[in-house]
């Protein structure tokens, strides 16, 4: 884990904040899902996406943390409305790096999972209900890392949403699939040391197939 993550880091483009890319780039790394992409360094698109829409596009940049707050995601666009949506973009966010991202259909709720580096007692890891409820419906719960499956199926046990990973209206979500991914993140967040800060994955869909992420921030702490 440790190698992969020094390899890793000595490719970012500044240093020791990584952007949306470059963490799903780690994600993918590490086996987790994430969406095909491409990162426009230029501002602009040369040539359409070598894989399929309906595509997504967004801002790029460690700076910029709340894409939608500052009206930088365009989601549902075909090949003409993505080089309409790209020309606007970087009119708006001049020098700043674009993300162009295939969309999925997704089914269940959005979940959320990510971690933190508590004062007292180290790095831990949470799941919860993702998406735009995150704020204003809280169901989220934590746990020290690392930790194995059992003790990461056991979070899930514990969220008001647990009835969705049993079948519930027919819902086929695979829990055990994300309890793995949630094993990762936490040998993640454990692995990174002090470097780390926090890490937010939201939200998180599942394809039928896997736990995709859509969404990734990942803040580390400045070397000294």
């Amino acid at each position: 884990m440790k190698a992969t993550l020094a390899q890793w880091q000595s490719g970012l483009i500044v240093a020791d904040r990584p952007d949306e890319y470059e963490v799903k780039r780690l994600l993918g790394l590490l086996g987790l899902c994430v969406p095909e992409g491409v990162r426009l360094t230029a501002g602009g698109l040369a040539h359409p996406p070598s894989f399929d829409g309906p595509y997504a596009l967004k801002v790029c940049s460690p700076d910029i943390l709340h894409k939608t707050d500052v009206q930088g995601v365009h989601l549902n666009l075909d090949r003409d409305g993505l080089a309409s949506a790209v020309a606007k973009l970087a009119a708006a966010f001049p020098h700043t790096p674009l993300l162009v991202e295939q969309m999925v259909v997704s089914q269940g709720p959005e979940m959320i999972a990510g971690g933190l580096r508590d004062p007292s007692l180290g790095p831990a890891v949470m799941v919860g209900t993702g998406g735009i409820l995150t704020e204003i419906a809280p169901d989220v719960t934590f746990r020290l890392a690392p930790l194995d499956e059992r003790e990461a199926l056991h979070m899930l046990a514990e969220l008001r949403i647990a009835p969705v990973f049993e079948g519930y209206r027919g819902l086929e979500l695979d829990g055990g699939a994300l309890a793995r991914l949630l094993v990762i993140v936490s040998r993640l967040i454990h692995a990174w040391g002090r470097a780390f800060d926090q890490l937010d994955l939201n939200p998180i869909v599942w394809t039928g197939q896997d736990w995709m992420i859509l969404d990734a921030k990942l803040v580390l702490k400045t070397a000294a």
